[in-house]
């Protein structure tokens, strides 16, 4: 497979802004591509540009996920214990 070939200006920037089905699905309407042959493009195109999947959307979930468990945890101390 070929990793230096372009894709639609669409689905570069749906992968820019970290859309990678949308980038998928607009790839697979303009060529007319199976799931896989889209998927697999969109995949080569990531890593060979360096927008490869990052931890940073996957550990910001994870801190939020944090954040709301504090939170809950801190509201039912406050409800049951301290009153």
């Amino acid at each position: 497979m070929n990793t230096n070939q372009e894709l639609e200006p669409e689905v570069v920037i749906a992968l820019s802004l970290g859309r990678k089905i949308e980038a998928i699905k607009i790839l697979r309407q303009k060529r007319g591509l199976g799931l896989k042959e889209a998927k697999d493009l969109v995949d080569s195109y990531s890593v060979a540009n360096g927008m490869a999947d990052s931890t940073v959307n996957k550990s910001s979930a994870s801190g939020l996920m944090t954040f709301v468990l504090i939170g809950v945890a801190a509201y039912l101390i406050y409800t049951f214990v301290m009153k």
